[in-house]
């Protein structure tokens, strides 16, 4: 997979982010409180995408900031924070380049965004940015258990349109957590936050829309790619109602 390709096809589909990807599990933002300083006044979120992993951070007494590198994401962001009555400084930046003073926040999260900045530079802004003792805390959601065939949308389709995945080791626990001890990190440790979901097929069919690998696709592919899962998921459904999907919220964090 391009990385620098890949990182910057979100846009035209922030308002199918808005309606498919789901909220991230209660869990994951009651470990994020739990390890935040008491003295915490501001958080920042990198690469917040439409505010799904932003949100939740909004509490009495912090000042919450969100960045993305993509202008059509940050302005729905705003358009939803402004729907619900939150307070968030949203602004659009790359992860690189980041608009603020040093030492300034007290924490950082990266919600299912990780990935496409693990890298040397990105981590030296991070920690310029971040307060002594601050924390780091990134997370992303994984199927843990295998999808049963009958569940499964045909590798197949995948194949057929050259469809790519972000690298198995950027969405490995074991992984980043060395890559955060090798940039200096301090006490880095990890989770694991099982939970269950179900969708429909019109669910999957849209989240599939959010990917990075739709949106490089041609228009023509776009609509046989969608014709092609959406019949799949059909006919794998049958007379049930949903899909159940056993996942979990993987947890990395550490303090500068």
């Amino acid at each position: 997979m391009e990385i620098d390709r890949h990182k910057n096809q979100f846009g035209n589909q922030a308002e199918n982010y808005t309606k498919y990807r789901r909220p991230y599990d209660i869990d994951v933002h009651d470990l994020f409180s739990s390890l935040l300083s008491k003295s915490a006044t501001k958080i920042l979120d990198i690469a917040c995408g439409t505010g799904k992993s932003t949100e939740p951070l909004v509490k009495n007494g912090l000042e919450v900031f969100g960045v993305d590198i993509d202008p059509l994401m940050i302005e729905e962001a705003k358009k939803q924070a402004e729907l619900k009555n939150l307070t968030i400084q949203y602004s659009v930046a790359e992860v690189e380049h980041l608009p603020f003073e040093d030492d300034y926040f007290d924490a950082i999260t990266v919600g299912t965004a990780f990935h496409w900045f693990v890298n040397k530079t990105a981590m030296d802004e991070i920690k310029r940015i971040l307060k002594k003792d601050g924390l780091f805390f990134v997370f992303w959601t994984l199927t843990t258990k295998d999808v049963p065939e009958e569940d499964s949308i045909p590798s197949e389709i995948f194949k057929s349109f050259n469809w790519e995945k972000v690298p198995v080791e950027l969405r490995n626990l074991e992984h980043i957590s060395e890559f955060l001890k090798q940039n200096e990190l301090e006490n880095v440790s990890t989770a694991r936050l099982p939970f269950t979901h179900n969708d429909t097929v019109e669910d999957q069919v849209g989240l599939m829309k959010t990917a990075s690998s739709y949106e490089v696709l041609s228009e023509e592919d776009k609509v046989r790619f969608i014709d092609a899962i959406r019949a799949a998921l059909t006919k794998n459904l049958g007379t049930r109602e949903y899909f159940t999907y056993e996942e979990e919220i993987q947890v990395c964090y550490g303090f500068k």
